[in-house]
């Protein structure tokens, strides 16, 4: 693997673990989210750069129904992020602090709250669309066969467990409220220990991962011309 590939799957694990701590803000505390929330950022920056042949060929190609599904969910996330970006500068305690902003910041923070559990959703879809891929370049790094048999059979179970609890630590942290707007200011479930929160949020990633990666397997089973149909 080429070191361009292994600097791309490193700045990946490495998006979507801060994006677990970002979220898991009763953990990380204020100072640190702005923190890694900025790192966030610059990453995103990068990995756009690392992925610029994206752009290149975004026009070209052949529009299959997997490929329009992919380019339609990264383009939300890109809305999304520079949302999170724009409206994260703005309410700003410490970080840009200096930058003085007053207008606005309401609106901004509320804004803030939902792109940032849609950034959680979309990054989660993102990832679990590309997985096959993901999977590819992990076992490349390190050397690691794909799983057969009993093997195979055991990480979807795994994987389906996670979603499961990725389910219901949706709805406990009101996840669907902060999405549509309805909740507007984030609570913290005092009776969880930091491990259980951040689970639960890694948990919720997982299983996007997981319905997104097995929705995509399934449109890939459908034919998407005449020509394919033919096949």
């Amino acid at each position: 693997m080429n070191a361009n590939a292994l600097t791309r799957l490193a700045v990946d694990f490495a998006m979507t673990a801060l994006m677990v701590a970002l979220m898991a803000y009763q953990v990380v505390g204020g100072v640190a989210h702005e923190i890694l929330g900025t790192l966030v950022g610059v990453l995103f920056i990068v990995h756009a750069v690392l992925n610029r042949h994206w752009f290149a060929h975004f026009f070209s190609g052949r529009a299959t129904s997997m490929r329009v599904l992919q380019n339609f969910v990264i383009l939300l996330v890109l809305l999304d992020a520079v949302t999170i970006m724009v409206t994260g500068v703005m309410i700003s305690g410490t970080v840009f602090a200096f930058l003085d902003i007053t207008r606005g910041v309401g609106v901004a923070r509320s804004l803030h709250l939902a792109a940032s559990y849609w950034g959680m959703v979309l990054m989660s879809v993102h990832i679990g669309l590309h997985w096959s891929m993901v999977m590819g370049m992990t076992r490349a790094v390190f050397g690691v066969k794909g799983h057969r048999g009993a093997a195979a059979w055991l990480s979807r179970l795994t994987a389906a467990a996670l979603a499961v609890c990725g389910a219901r630590a949706f709805g406990r942290v009101d996840a669907w409220g902060f999405l549509t707007l309805r909740s507007q200011f984030a609570f913290f479930d005092e009776t969880q220990s930091d491990l259980a929160v951040l689970f639960s949020y890694f948990s919720i990633m997982a299983l996007f991962i997981f319905l997104s990666h097995y929705a995509g397997k399934g449109l890939q089973a459908f034919p998407t011309s005449r020509k394919d149909a033919a096949r």
